[in-house]
């Protein structure tokens, strides 16, 4: 019977070089994005984009909504798999990387399929759910102690067998720590618990990049 492979540091050279087809705009943005130092590590990998644009080509999707936006690499990227008359709308309670990401998305040629907000993801989104907005596709990577929240309302903003990807899942392994008690990884040790037990959602629990949660609204 097969069974989960160690992601090992080789492994993770061998993705970076055969499981990812180089983008220059795309790596240009990664580029520039690893020059902000630290804050960087907000940035998803450019193999989670590759894939993000994927699965939004294959559900064929239309309305995408993404909760949390940084520097524009995942908005991009979801963007690209959309039809041609497909939206996404990236929510981000900062403005500080808007102008870097648009840059890109212009370069690209995508801007005209994304609607940025500015505003606390909580509050958009019920504001969003309140305007009667559905989505057949949601990305949730933002501040991690809301992202019960953040599943519960998105989970209120797609119809049935839409799909929802939530990012840092496995956060870098601590979630596989018991002695590890910080308040974002008790938050997201605590929404894996609950999205297995859950019986409104199938999903599969994916070791892509920090841990990709794909789940399914039955």
């Amino acid at each position: 019977m097969s069974k989960q492979i160690e992601i090992t540091q080789n492994i993770i050279n061998y993705l970076s070089i055969n499981g990812y087809r180089h983008d220059p705009i795309i790596d240009e943005l990664v580029k520039e994005t690893h020059a902000l130092g630290a804050a960087a590590q907000m940035q998803i990998s450019p193999e989670q984009g590759q894939f993000l644009e994927m699965i939004v080509r294959l559900i064929n999707a239309k309305n995408c909504l993404e909760i949390g936006r940084f520097t524009g690499l995942s908005t991009l990227c979801i963007a690209k798999g959309l039809t041609a008359d497909g939206k996404v709308v990236t929510i981000d309670n900062s403005s500080e990387f808007l102008v870097f990401a648009e840059k890109y998305w212009k370069k690209e040629g995508v801007e005209n399929k994304i609607e940025s907000i500015i505003g606390e993801g909580v509050e958009v989104l019920q504001n969003l759910l309140d305007q009667n907005f559905f989505f057949d596709f949601v990305f949730i990577d933002a501040d991690k102690n809301n992202y019960n929240n953040y599943y519960e309302l998105s989970l209120q903003l797609i119809s049935s067998n839409g799909l929802i990807i939530i990012d840092n899942m496995l956060w870098s392994g601590d979630v596989a720590e018991n002695n590890v008690t910080d308040k974002n990884t008790v938050s997201i040790r605590a929404l894996n618990e609950k999205i297995l037990k859950d019986s409104r959602v199938e999903f599969s629990l994916l070791p892509i990049a920090d841990g990709l949660s794909f789940i399914r609204k039955k």
